[in-house]
């Protein structure tokens, strides 16, 4: 087996889950998962937590205020490898109630619901220029190049094709980090 492949097979990809928190625990949740994430133990399984907010133009008392909404009252959004001690210390989290999803086993949500959430998928966190990645869909399967530049969604990777090197856009679902 080559090298390439056992990396595809031990490197997950981040997913977003959602975990259901208690009643106005979600800001507190929130910062304990964010701070996770900056452990040793967690570097690059578990990516980021989010709760998403709307900002909303309110009159009280005679006075007009601005103020931030929680899209989804209760709900907190995780992007993160989910492996068995990531699962256990997310429930740990004092104010987790459980994660969404069928059974006992979270279930990531798709691109779409992430969008529907709008969530920021900011990819600087994920990826930066200079990385070696995989392309893991389309007809470059297989095929691992450097990362160019990022532009918003889109991901310009540097391929060697027919002795040249080419830049072609790929999105952050197509491929894969490695380290």
């Amino acid at each position: 087996m080559s090298e390439v492949q056992e990396l595809t097979k031990t490197k997950e990809k981040p997913l977003w889950y959602v975990v259901f928190t208690y009643h106005n625990a979600e800001k507190r949740v929130e910062e304990h998962i964010n701070s996770l994430a900056k452990t040793e133990k967690y570097d690059g399984l578990i990516i980021k937590a989010e709760v998403p907010v709307q900002k909303r133009t309110v009159s009280r008392r005679g006075k007009i205020k601005e103020i931030e909404e929680k899209i989804f009252p209760g709900y907190v959004f995780v992007k993160a490898v989910m492996t068995p001690e990531v699962m256990a210390a997310i429930r740990r989290i004092n104010g987790v109630a459980h994660f969404v999803g069928g059974g006992n086993e979270p279930v990531p949500i798709t691109p779409e619901e992430v969008k529907r959430a709008r969530i920021q998928d900011d990819l600087s966190e994920e990826f930066k220029a200079g990385d070696t990645v995989m392309i893991t869909d389309g007809p470059f399967e297989n095929f691992i190049g450097k990362i160019i530049k990022i532009e918003g969604r889109k991901i310009n990777i540097a391929l060697s094709l027919f002795d040249r090197e080419m830049g072609i856009d790929f999105s952050p679902e197509q491929i894969m980090k490695i380290q």
